[in-house]
């Protein structure tokens, strides 16, 4: 009896084998020409996706056309690499993140207007093929640069109206958001026609930001602090008023440089009357000190903007500084 039974289950195993493979076999004959050979043409880009057939039907199909559209953008994807170099600017990490930004956001432009065509799954997989078509991506790449000229071109007259007010921590920022406006298109023309006339957004924008930040002066109120070895000098003692031609600036980063030793703090920004007060130091038994103020161009860009090409274009400028000299009595 015993082995009857084994027989039984031996006979069930072995055509439950046999039967499983003249499946495989069968399906195998219907695997489509897609699968077969990549599909080429002028007309589409393609993208196929392969999932193991884990979990429900829904589950493993969604995970497929994922997979289909993950392949059709890296088909169509080519300015990521151009814009490596050109966001490498900061530490690497900041870098990363702001390139996995621009691929996302790429990427989510690309796959606007795809199509279904076709799944097919044997065994153990679910394959899905989608299409882009190339003149529909071609059209809507035209149509977002063009938004996203337009969007520069607005924020360059804000710019400019907040820069006629003083406002020049505002008209920064709009500078900065026009070019930032146009960061996936740099490797472009960005030329835009307005009633004004032809203007290429970048240069504009990069030339008016780089103009406010080399405007910038700083000057004390005194050139010099006379006192005894180690006293304390109070915060206030003297006062750096930040300008642009002549007009105080207001909210701008400024950081002291103490030659005699370590400042407690070192960094402020300027009030609206573009006013700082000196620091709180400790004279040392030198028969003179330096106490430094210069513009902070690094916390200036970061303030103005998350662009790392524009914190850039910031940061390589030569910042404004002035001296106040304390001496021995």
């Amino acid at each position: 009896m015993k082995l009857f039974v084994y027989l039984s289950l031996i006979i069930l195993i072995v055509a439950g084998c046999s039967s499983k493979k003249k499946e495989a076999e069968l399906l195998e004959l219907s695997r489509p020409q897609w699968l077969k050979e990549r599909p080429v043409s002028s007309t589409y880009f393609y993208g196929i996706g392969t999932t193991p057939k884990v979990g429900g039907n829904a589950y493993y199909q969604e995970q497929a056309k994922e997979k289909a559209l993950a392949d059709l953008s890296k088909q169509i994807s080519t300015k990521i690499k151009s814009e490596q170099s050109l966001y490498r600017m900061e530490d690497n990490k900041g870098v990363y993140e702001y390139i996995q930004s621009r691929v996302r956001a790429t990427s989510n432009e690309f796959l606007e207007g795809y199509e279904f065509v076709d799944q097919w799954e044997d065994l153990d997989y679910c394959y899905s093929f989608y299409r882009l078509s190339k003149s529909e991506f071609y059209a809507l790449k035209a149509k977002r640069k063009q938004e996203a000229l337009e969007l520069s071109w607005q924020k360059y007259l804000q710019a400019r109206e907040a820069q006629k007010e003083k406002d020049f921590i505002l008209a920064m920022e709009q500078y900065a958001a026009g070019i930032d406006a146009i960061s996936g298109y740099l490797n472009e023309q960005t030329m835009y026609a307005s009633a004004q006339g032809n203007f290429d957004l970048f240069e504009v924008n990069k030339d008016a930001l780089s103009d406010i930040v080399n405007s910038l002066q700083l000057a004390y109120d005194i050139d010099k602090v006379t006192t005894s070895p180690q006293s304390k000098i109070a915060q206030g003692k003297a006062t750096v008023l930040v300008t642009i031609d002549g007009h105080p600036a207001k909210n701008i980063p400024v950081r002291f440089n103490y030659s005699g030793g370590f400042l407690v703090t070192d960094k402020f920004k300027s009030s609206t009357q573009g006013t700082i007060q000196s620091p709180e130091f400790k004279m040392s038994n030198k028969q003179e000190e330096t106490l430094k103020a210069s513009i902070d161009l690094k916390s200036l860009g970061r303030q103005v903007t998350k662009n790392l090409i524009v914190r850039q274009l910031v940061e390589k400028q030569k910042p404004a500084s002035s001296n106040l000299i304390i001496s021995m009595k």
